[in-house]
């Protein structure tokens, strides 16, 4: 990669070489399972226990709190399946009617399909929130689509696509106040989930401070081992496990515990913590110098900036602009050949034969949606590359207009 300028962080991080050795280091010390009772197994257990409570320090929640998942995709799958199981117990359904799921038309798949699944089935009934043009969910909007039945609500921290942050503590304040006016306790429905992959390496992490109940993490969007999560769920919160085959994880989520993976997660996790006030201006400033050479280049007066545009609303790596009449994935490979790796949708949707992106229609329209091209920088991302990544994007975009 040392000739290949890497700009998509927000798909997948590169691990930090202080965590592979951490990673490695685990599998060579503890060898045995940690729900095994001999000596060996009782050390694994020791230390998936400190695991979680330094996860839990970082989250600054209660470590019975933190269930490790195998990513960012079950953690969505297990907030949203374990909380509505929570509420179904003996055939009964919540209020005598199907359990109700708020959430946003630019929910990562992984929330998205999952929803759209559920439905079908006649599970839940789901009503889908639009951003405003900026990209932004309001929470007034939330609150218009509460319902007596309404068990949870699901809006990401951050969005994977366009960056844009959510007003998370608002959104829970209606929805404190939607339980207050019904007369219910904070022990009541609905729940607020959030996904906070794409946030973690920038954003404050502080549940108290966020007001959310359920929030999922992912190894590989920290600079950590990819295929390890965590899903946090309040000790309030109705949940029951969604798989069966084993009582690990408090009987929250069945199989053995990945312990180098889960290793790998927490330090990645204390390190982008310790580093994020830093590296959020630094590539801040990267990001606008990117924005401002594209802008005085030939191609400045053809793009648009997709999403929010005040800084205080976007995450400081995310660029996401739209070049009208272009083929963003013909854009993309002509980077790639150039040696400059970004993207136009997210890569969950890149292998889809339909994979324009939902998010960018649902706030530029359908030309956009198709000639966008989304840019994330990283811990590893410098200022020469920047610059040379600016030139060849012009480059590129003039051979494919």
């Amino acid at each position: 990669m040392s000739k290949r300028i890497y700009l998509d962080y927000a798909s997948v991080t590169p691990i930090d070489p202080a965590v592979s050795r951490e990673v490695l280091r685990v599998s060579k010390k503890y060898i045995a399972n940690p729900s095994s009772i001999y000596r060996e197994g009782v050390l694994a257990g020791e230390f998936l226990e400190s695991c979680r409570k330094r996860t839990a320090v970082v989250l600054e929640v209660h470590s019975d709190e933190i269930i490790f998942t195998s990513g960012g995709t079950e953690s969505n799958a297990l907030a949203i399946k374990g909380v509505i199981l929570g509420y179904k117990s003996d055939g009964q359904e919540v209020g005598g009617k199907i359990p109700h799921v708020i959430s946003s038309t630019i929910e990562h798949p992984s929330i998205r399909e999952l929803l759209f699944s559920l439905e079908k089935k006649g599970e839940i009934e789901l009503s889908l929130i639009s951003p405003n043009e900026e990209g932004v969910i309001e929470p007034s909007k939330i609150a218009e689509a509460l319902k007596p039945n309404t068990v949870l609500v699901s809006v990401m921290y951050a969005n994977n696509e366009i960056g844009t942050i959510m007003p998370l503590p608002l959104i829970a304040k209606k929805i404190r106040e939607y339980k207050k006016e019904q007369g219910r306790s904070e022990f009541d429905m609905p729940f607020l989930h959030t996904d906070a992959s794409q946030a973690a390496p920038y954003l404050s992490m502080r549940v108290p401070s966020l007001h959310v109940d359920l929030m999922t993490l992912d190894g590989g969007k920290i600079y950590g081992p990819r295929g390890v999560g965590v899903l946090f769920v309040k000790r309030i919160v109705p949940f029951k496990s969604i798989t069966s085959g084993g009582s690990q994880e408090s009987g929250r989520r069945a199989g053995t515990e990945n312990l180098p993976g889960i290793a790998g997660f927490t330090l990645a996790l204390e390190k982008v913590e310790k580093e994020k006030m830093k590296e959020f201006k630094r590539v801040e400033a990267l990001r606008d110098m990117l924005l401002l050479n594209l802008k005085s280049s030939k191609i400045g007066k053809r793009f648009t900036i997709n999403g929010a545009t005040a800084q205080c609303e976007r995450l400081p790596n995310n660029l996401n602009i739209c070049i009208p009449e272009i083929d963003a994935e013909f854009l993309v490979l002509t980077l790639d050949v150039l040696g400059v790796c970004v993207s136009s949708v997210t890569s969950c949707r890149t292998l889809s034969e339909d994979s324009y992106s939902y998010v960018v229609q649902e706030i530029a329209g359908e030309e956009c949606s198709k000639s966008s091209l989304r840019i994330t920088l990283g811990k590893y991302t410098t200022k020469s590359e920047i610059i040379k990544a600016g030139k060849l994007i012009v480059l590129a975009a003039d051979r494919v207009l």
